[in-house]
């Protein structure tokens, strides 16, 4: 997604990552992309729980 938001870059992360990046605010720059992996963290420890609790009633059927 950040990918093709970067490709794109018109409005979103994309935009926001090229603006940053050249205007040498790296430290909003780093501060954006850690919170971004820490949604995606959080997002994907979700779903593994998610997962872990389906699994878990599907086994006693």
């Amino acid at each position: 997604m950040i990918i093709g938001q970067l490709l794109i870059s018109i409005v979103g992360f994309g935009a926001l990552f090229e603006l940053y990046s050249t205007n040498f605010l790296m430290g909003h720059f780093w501060a954006m992309l850690l919170v971004l992996f820490a949604m995606a963290f959080t997002i994907s420890e979700f779903l593994t729980y998610l997962e872990r609790r389906v699994a878990y009633y599907a086994a006693k059927r």
